[in-house]
């Protein structure tokens, strides 16, 4: 055999191996979000949790939501995924990074996706969507 030949044939088979490696990644990332119906609003949106991924730190849950809206808003967006983390102690919540979907339950391709910039801490009011996702999921996992 050549040099040159073993060289590129190292090169392929490493290439070929990083391939795989992120399609294994993809796949069980994909598994491991098990996305949890937790509430709904007056307008017909639905609240899910991804209850395999939370995880908890103190007084801080660490979680991903998932919002499907009953209707596309004006930007044609029907799902919003958000990485978001509660605050157990003071109920309170604020968002992390946002994506945005055309289709429900991150259906399409995605519309935009980004890291909130200066995230803020939003108190929940009793009885609203954020006191219930709050409270599912505080109870959800114990510190």
């Amino acid at each position: 055999m050549q040099p040159g030949y073993q060289a590129s044939m190292f090169i392929s088979n490493h290439r070929l191996i990083a391939a795989v490696i992120f399609w294994i990644a993809g796949v069980i990332s994909a598994q491991a979000a098990v996305m949890s119906a937790v509430t709904s609003d007056a307008q017909g949106n639905n609240y899910l949790l991804d209850t395999e991924g939370m995880t908890r730190k103190g007084y801080i849950v660490y979680v991903w939501q998932l919002q499907n809206l009953a209707k596309r808003n004006e930007e044609g967006v029907l799902s919003i995924r958000t990485q978001v983390e509660f605050d157990c102690r003071f109920r309170q919540s604020r968002v992390m990074w946002v994506t945005l979907y055309p289709e429900a339950d991150e259906g399409g391709t995605v519309i935009s996706s980004g890291l909130v910039s200066n995230p803020q801490w939003v108190p929940a009011q009793p009885g609203d969507v954020t006191d219930t996702l709050i409270d599912y999921a505080c109870r959800r996992i114990m510190r």
